[in-house]
Order: C-alpha cells, then sequence, then structure tokens
C-alpha cells in the first residue's frame, strides 16, 4: 500500500466505548464489587471510570470535534435495572438525552447492550450460569428497546462472547474469576449464542411492531484474532486448531448462523438462517502456539512471537500485526457475504508515537479489502477515551483522548486529530 490513498465517502469512521470503563459512578454493577475485591489492577476501581455520565454533553462536542460519523457505546444494564425489576426512568432519560445529542451532531450511534458487565443482583443469582439468565437478560434487552428504539437503529447484541466466558471461566480475570472452569465456559457460551438469537428476533419485532423510523440492524462484536501454530510441531498444530475451534468457531457459527455445534450441543434451537445484519469484528493481534504435554492448556500455550521487535508490540506487550486484519475479515466474508463493521481495533499507547502509524496500517487493509471486494462498511478505533481497561485498570492508553484522571480534563492527543483529520476527508496519509 502507498504512503497515501483514499476511502469511500460512504465509509464510516468513528470510535467506541463501553459504559463500565468510561461513566463512573455505578455501585449497582459486577465490576465495581470485583473492584471492592482488589480484582482490578493497582486496586482502581470502576467506580472512577473516565466521569464521561457527568461529562457526556463535554464528550458529545469532543466526538463532533473528532469529525466522527459513528459511535459505538454501550448502556449500562445495572444503571437500567439496578435491582431485579426495578427500572430506572433517571438512566433512561440520561441515555435518551445522550442519544438525542448524537444525533444531532450527526454521529450515528450504535448500542451495545452486553459488555462485560452485569448488575450485582444478576451475578449473585450465578451470573449467565444463572438459571433464568437468558429470560432476564431478554427483559433487559426488551425494555431497553422499547424505551430507545426510536432514536437507536443499530444494536449490538453481545460483546466478545469469547472473550467473556474465556476470562470470566477459564482464566479468571472476570467476575466471578473461576479458573480453568471448561464446562462453564461452554455452558456460559451456548447461553450467549441463545440470548443472541432471542435478541435478534426481538429487536427486530419491537421496532417493526413500533413503526420506528430508519432499518433495524442487529449484529454481535466478535473478538477475532490470527492464531497460528508456533512450529510444525504436531502438538502445536492440534493445539491451534482446538484452540480456534473452541474460541472463534462454535461463537461464528452459533451467532451468525444460528448453529450449536459440538462440545455446546447440536442443531439450531431458533431455527436455521443468519442471526445478524452485520457482523462487528474486533481485531487486535495474533497469538502463536506453542506444544505443551498438557491437555488442559488443549496441547499448546498461545505466546507473542519470539522474534517480534519492541517496535512492532503495544504497551501490553500485544504484537501490531495489521495484515492480521485482512485474514479476519476474509475468514467471515468468504463464508457469508455479510456487511462487516470493525467495530474495534486500536493501541495501548501512552507515548503515543504508535498510535497514528497503527491506524494507518489498519486503515490500509481495509482500503486493501474494499478493492478485493469484501463489504466492511465501518471502522470504529478503540478507544475514544482512556479508560479502566477491565482487570489491566487505568494504566492502558487507548484514547484517541486523554483523561487526567488527577482532574478528568480531557486532552485531544496528537493521533486523535491526525484520526480527525481522516474522518473529515477520507484521505489517508502517513506524516514522515
Amino acid at each position: 500500500m502507498s504512503k497515501s490513498f483514499e476511502l469511500p465517502k460512504d465509509f464510516l469512521l468513528g470510535s467506541a466505548t463501553a459504559a463500565t470503563q468510561i461513566e463512573g459512578g455505578d455501585i449497582h454493577n459486577n465490576w465495581y464489587h470485583w473492584s471492592l475485591a482488589g480484582k482490578v489492577g493497582k486496586g482502581e476501581s470502576s467506580f472512577t471510570g473516565a466521569d464521561h455520565y457527568a461529562r457526556y454533553v463535554e464528550d458529545v462536542k469532543l466526538l463532533s470535534k473528532l469529525n466522527q460519523e459513528c459511535y459505538r457505546m454501550s448502556i449500562e444494564w445495572s444503571r437500567i435495572e439496578p435491582s431485579e425489576g426495578e427500572w430506572s426512568m433517571e438512566a433512561v432519560a440520561h441515555y435518551r438525552d445522550e442519544f438525542r445529542l448524537l444525533l444531532e451532531a450527526g454521529i450515528k450511534p450504535l448500542v451495545t447492550l452486553h459488555h462485560f458487565s452485569c448488575p450485582e443482583w444478576f451475578q449473585k443469582k450465578g451470573g449467565w450460569l444463572g438459571k433464568d439468565a437468558v429470560k432476564e437478560f431478554l427483559n433487559f434487552v426488551e425494555f431497553s428497546v422499547k424505551q430507545f428504539g426510536d432514536l437507536v437503529s443499530e444494536w449490538c447484541t453481545i460483546n466478545e462472547p469469547n472473550v467473556f466466558a474465556n476470562d470470566s471461566y477459564v482464566d479468571g480475570k472476570y467476575p466471578p474469576g473461576s479458573y480453568g472452569d471448561i464446562p462453564a465456559y461452554l455452558k456460559v457460551t451456548r447461553r450467549l449464542i441463545i440470548s443472541h438469537l432471542k435478541s435478534y428476533k426481538l429487536i427486530h419485532k419491537i421496532r417493526k411492531e413500533s413503526n420506528f423510523a430508519n432499518p433495524t440492524k442487529v449484529g454481535f462484536a466478535h473478538h477475532l484474532a490470527i492464531f497460528s501454530p508456533l512450529t510444525s510441531h504436531p502438538l502445536a498444530r492440534l493445539g491451534c486448531f482446538l484452540s480456534d475451534y473452541l474460541f472463534h468457531e462454535i461463537q461464528t457459527k452459533g451467532f451468525v448462523e444460528g448453529k450449536l455445534s459440538f462440545p455446546i450441543g447440536f442443531g439450531y434451537p431458533e431455527g436455521k438462517g443468519l442471526f445478524c445484519d452485520f457482523i462487528g469484528i474486533n481485531y487486535y493481534s495474533r497469538h502463536l502456539f506453542k506444544a505443551s504435554y498438557n491437555p488442559g492448556n488443549l496441547f499448546a500455550v498461545p505466546m507473542v512471537d519470539p522474534q517480534c521487535p519492541d517496535s512492532r508490540k503495544n504497551d501490553l506487550g500485544w504484537e501490531i500485526y495489521p495484515e492480521g486484519l485482512s485474514k479476519v475479515c476474509h475468514r467471515i466474508w468468504d463464508e457469508y457475504k455479510l456487511p462487516i463493521y470493525i467495530t474495534e481495533n486500536g493501541i495501548p499507547d501512552e507515548k503515543d508515537e504508535k498510535r497514528e502509524k497503527c491506524i494507518f496500517d489498519h486503515l490500509a487493509e481495509i482500503r486493501r479489502l474494499l478493492d478485493e471486494g469484501v463489504s466492511v462498511e465501518r471502522y470504529y478505533y478503540w478507544s475514544f477515551l482512556d479508560n479502566l481497561e477491565w482487570n489491566d485498570g487505568y494504566g492502558p492508553k487507548f484514547g484517541l483522548v486523554e483523561v487526567d484522571y488527577n482532574n478528568m480534563n480531557r486532552k485531544i492527543r496528537k493521533s486523535g486529530l491526525r484520526y480527525a483529520e481522516i474522518c473529515k476527508t477520507k484521505k489517508v496519509s502517513l506524516n514522515p
């Protein structure tokens, strides 16, 4: 790819956030209680956030200043239903006002319903292992779409179901903090799939019956990484295959075509069809799999390429591997021919030395995909603001906008200003 290129005028550029990571002030959320238990890096708390709940008017103005055409955000279930069956009209009014401001600024909202967090009452009932979990989530979906469906036509049901299930029940990073509980991982994965399939039907039904304006679009945000064996060792290849199947494939089949695959089930519980109007892809990196004789590791352990130089790593030590974006998009497009949104892609880069090139390189991959006939329609940079990076706390700085946590002041980073130019002109070039 040359040092400059253009994206189509109808290609939408924006950024993304999640409520728990930026809003602050919510004591009914399971991550607040996880924070109280000391489970977040450096003893930090989700109660801090980036004070977005109080500063949303200012932040929408910042989004507009950054020429964002679309904005992916989540609504916080624990704010809307702080205790079971109790609906907060204050929270409804707050989110309605935020949606109104976005629309007035010409920014299209894409709203995520489940982005890792849940109400503490839901967690105490077993979370996604609770016997009524699917029904309780669908109650929240129904209420939310009825309250916001006149303003919001585009919905992302569940964010990164594979990461959520893995980090909650296998790696122990997210509440409830279980380690190596593969049966729980599989059971939760199945329930997330069922919840998405039912939500897809429900959202379309509600918006159609209510005669809300604008076509309804429903999808999910799928975390897709590049998995490759480090060597040709049979166990490295086997482990890579098994990990890819359990982490990527069973979710893809379930969420997109409604198919339950072994070992989470069989058949089509909600019927055959396509259950996505678009497929969101969250892409960050690749993982190489080293052979292991431990079946608990599925015979391989993921690692960063030992040959990867520091110049191609971000602040969390992940490999920066832009060419992988084309590979994961082709994996989805070649199978389903559905519109693709890049619902997350970004880099933790506190010194702001690699972010501009990272954005350029990933947009160059999108330009290549478009030239190859792949229908990638949007790019959401992660993240609009610095935020709580879950168990890693506030250390990783993903934001186009820097947040000073001493006073919550915002400052647009240099890379943020460059991205704003790209959003405005659709002309992409790399400064020397």
